[in-house]
């Protein structure tokens, strides 16, 4: 009795051929093939790998799978907001190569950050600031929204906006100093004037005097971009301009897949999987 496998092999009629490799079909296999390629690469990044996992990366079809990558890199740096920085790296390789993929993580950042201030989610607030602080010093976007952030958060002076404000500033301040130092100056004349009403818990104040330090020492502990992770060249860094003011658009309908008649994966890898299975 012959095997399923090899029931397959012989029976050729299941294997794409000339046009059907272009079929709805080949193509969703291989789009999730890339999707679930691109969220374990992602998942796997860290300061010692960035630059290999970012070239495996870019070596997809990211502008077909741009979408699950923003998902992959916007879900991951949510689990883990100390790696921040290391995410940030990568979305500035890979923003330097394919910009629209850049701008739409940037957008959706953004917009993230306008939800969980509007919902009052202190925790994803604080998270996905710091993602948008490391973004800013790794000048994928510019220091437009770190400004419009601290304004955001010190018109309205929440105990728990102020801890965020407070929190943000530390990771973006040295940008700041070097790009934007009058604006830093008026942010922190707001920080100036929260202290002197008085009105604060003791704990915030503390932490507003603590900030006043640390810009006086220039954010020495706090510098924008570790030197491991300093990895695109001036000349190719691409910045974008998305403000909170500005009208959002995610364009969601990329997280899923297409069919496209001039899809494209990058590679063949998966073909031998994909013409193994019977339909």
């Amino acid at each position: 009795m012959k095997s399923i496998r090899s029931a397959v092999i012989f029976d050729d009629s299941c294997i794409p051929r000339g046009n059907d490799q272009k079929s709805m079909e080949y193509q969703r296999f291989k789009w999730l093939s890339m999707e679930k390629r691109i969220m374990g690469l992602v998942k796997k990044v860290n300061i010692s790998n960035i630059q290999s996992v970012a070239d495996e990366i870019s070596n997809q079809n990211l502008i077909a799978c741009r979408g699950p990558f923003c998902q992959a890199v916007m879900k991951s740096q949510l689990g883990f907001p100390d790696s921040s920085n290391v995410y940030a790296a990568l979305v500035a390789i890979i923003n330097s190569k394919f910009p629209d993929v850049g701008l739409l993580l940037v957008k959706r950042v953004v917009l993230q950050f306008k939800q969980a201030y509007d919902c009052g989610n202190k925790t994803k607030m604080h998270n996905t600031s710091k993602f948008l602080a490391h973004l800013v010093n790794q000048t994928v976007v510019y220091e437009l929204v770190a400004l419009d952030v601290l304004l955001l958060l010190l018109g309205d002076p929440s105990s728990d906006n102020i801890e965020v404000a407070v929190s943000f500033c530390k990771e973006c301040g040295s940008s700041l100093l070097d790009y934007a130092p009058h604006k830093l100056h008026e942010i922190f004349k707001e920080f100036r004037g929260l202290l002197e009403k008085g009105e604060l818990e003791k704990h915030v104040k503390v932490s507003i005097v603590k900030l006043f330090a640390i810009k006086r020492s220039k954010f020495k502990r706090y510098p924008s971009i570790l030197d491991e992770l300093d990895l695109v060249e001036v000349g190719d860094q691409v910045t974008h301009e998305v403000s909170l003011l500005h009208d959002i658009y995610p364009e969601n309908s990329v997280d899923n897949f297409k069919p496209d008649s001039e899809f494209d994966d990058g590679s063949f890898e998966d073909d031998e999987v994909y013409n193994s299975r019977s339909f």
